[in-house]
């Protein structure tokens, strides 16, 4: 199971507001790997959440996010990349609450920040032509902690540069029972370091983008232990008109190393002549932004994925709003 943002509001006559909340977290379902159970899959990670304006935030202050994001499977590739021809479908739809504070302290140069991410997800899976797995119906995914340090106002380039620094760790006690081949705990805990930023080039245009690389421990009583992994978000952005952007955004996950299993990082293919347990999946769209009064923000998205290993290859709506608190 794989699934884990960026906050930000602009006004002219206000000046810039820029909001940024740390890592989020978001299940994604990828399970191609099924057959063959007893191999891990990786932990959820941010796909697509991070985006427009990544590095930037406000003042310090206390903000809520909210993202619900869709996920349809539409195919579950090989490790070749190629549709294994399975109808099973593995959809969910995920509302993560985010918390906020960014301090006033002041930290190598920057504000010192702290998030919580506390994910909520339902997970259905259906096969025609046979037996799909079982998931479990409760719905707590695993919480986030994140600790940052925000630099705001800089130049690169000569250009406005803002850019943040998270270490995040994911503390498996979520809803998960081994009678549930699907849970929405990864059940290990997991240790996320990302650095994002904003370059902006005029008053028109921006660019963003979050590089962010994962270690997982091993599952929790077992021996299973799903590689490391790097995942980034990235976007233009262009003003159309007062508060209103629009935004080509991508996202890429890939697999670092192979899974293991009590240290054997060839366990997998010796014992069950698997050719990689890599997986990888590259998502692009277009969205759409809109910044309100007092800090609020809309932002909706959609990805379409392509290059699918080892994964499900589908269709991810995204839609975030912030609240300044």
């Amino acid at each position: 199971m794989k699934t884990t943002f960026t906050l930000y509001n602009t006004d002219k006559q206000n000046g810039q507001r820029l909001l940024s909340a740390g890592l989020l977290f978001i299940l994604f379902i990828t399970t191609a790997k099924f057959a063959y159970a007893q191999d891990p899959v990786l932990p959820p990670t941010n796909l697509g959440l991070a985006n427009m304006y990544d590095g930037i935030a406000g003042k310090p202050g206390f903000v809520y996010v909210n993202y619900m994001q869709a996920y349809e499977t539409h195919q579950f590739n090989n490790s070749a990349g190629k549709d294994s021809g399975s109808d099973l479908k593995i959809n969910s739809l995920l509302s993560m609450h985010q918390f906020i504070y960014l301090t006033p302290v002041k930290l190598l140069g920057g504000n010192l920040g702290f998030t919580v991410l506390i994910p909520v997800v339902k997970i259905t899976a259906t096969s025609q032509s046979g037996e799909a797995p079982t998931f479990n119906p409760s719905m707590l995914g695993d919480i986030v902690q994140g600790t940052a340090i925000q630099w705001s106002d800089k130049k690169l380039f000569g250009k406005p540069f803002s850019h943040r620094a998270e270490l995040d760790v994911s503390i498996p006690i979520g809803s998960y029972s081994k009678e549930y081949a699907i849970n929405p705990s990864a059940h290990l805990v997991s240790v996320g370091a990302y650095h994002a930023f904003t370059l902006i080039i005029n008053q028109k245009v921006s660019i963003s983008a979050r590089n962010q690389f994962n270690y997982n421990t091993h599952v929790i009583g077992k021996q299973d232990k799903p590689g490391a992994f790097y995942n980034g978000n990235y976007s233009i952005e262009v003003a159309l008109i007062k508060n209103l952007h629009i935004e080509a955004a991508a996202y890429y996950l890939a697999q670092l190393n192979q899974d293991s299993y009590d240290g054997d990082h060839n366990y997998y293919t010796n014992q069950y002549g698997m050719q990689s347990t890599k997986q990888q999946v590259l998502g692009y769209g277009p969205g759409l932004i809109y910044t309100g009064r007092a800090g609020l923000l809309i932002e909706g998205k959609v990805f379409f994925e392509t290059l699918a290993k080892n994964t499900t290859q589908g269709v991810r709506p995204t839609l975030r709003v912030a609240i300044p608190l």
